[in-house]
């Protein structure tokens, strides 16, 4: 026999507020199905009445299911894309300050022409290049779930990416034991790592000299 799992209404508000980091506006039905830090649709159907009667109890706004609509738009996207400029902006001159500008490149086209994934930065140095994808989680929770949508954005990646995590409350130590109790594996070639890491990590490459850089 399965059993469901029980799910408690601070677990469910964790993962809208997961989902919400990671695309910027909470989930539909259809994407709650696909979204394992949230019970199935069919659970909240049975238990709450619907997703709207959750959204109520949640205390979350109704016009907030589609992020593009609604006053409260305004607000929170503000207040999101702010935090994302300034830490991009502090990653930016991290990079530039060890690399040079010519090469570092930001929102670089990752794969195919026909796939709209970017980079926040491709960088180019001594014998190899290496990709950053910054973020922001409030706790582990969030972190776990923005985590694992990266992850199927970069099946195909086949050189040294960093996932950055901005906020500095969450601990390295905290993070490498979320990798290590991962239901999947880790690609080989992703890392995460928190600013203080990610510095260090910079620090340990050896930039390319001017002068390697040919036409």
């Amino acid at each position: 026999m399965t059993y469901e799992i029980k799910w408690t209404i601070e677990e469910i508000k964790r993962g809208f507020e997961a989902f919400l980091e990671a695309h910027r506006r909470y989930p539909t039905a259809l994407d709650i199905d696909q979204y394992e830090l949230l019970p199935s649709s069919r659970q909240i159907q049975r238990r709450f009445g619907g997703l709207i009667q959750l959204r109520t109890i949640l205390g979350l706004p109704q016009d907030f299911l589609d992020f593009t609509r609604g006053n409260i738009r305004s607000t929170v996207s503000k207040k999101i894309s702010a935090r994302g400029i300034d830490v991009e902006k502090l990653i930016y001159d991290l990079l530039i300050s060890r690399f040079g500008e010519i090469c570092v490149h930001e929102q670089k086209p990752f794969g195919y022409y026909k796939n709209k994934s970017r980079l926040d930065f491709l960088v180019y140095c001594k014998n190899f290049k290496f990709g950053v994808d910054v973020f922001f989680a409030n706790d582990v929770h969030s972190l776990g779930g923005c985590i694992n949508i990266k992850e199927k954005s970069y099946k195909n990646i086949d050189f040294d990416l960093i996932f950055l995590s901005a906020n500095n409350d969450i601990a390295q130590t905290t993070i490498d034991i979320f990798i290590e109790h991962k239901s999947n594996i880790l690609d080989p070639y992703i890392k995460i790592l928190n600013l203080e890491n990610f510095q260090n990590f910079i620090n340990k490459i050896e930039p390319l000299d001017i002068l390697d850089i040919k036409d």
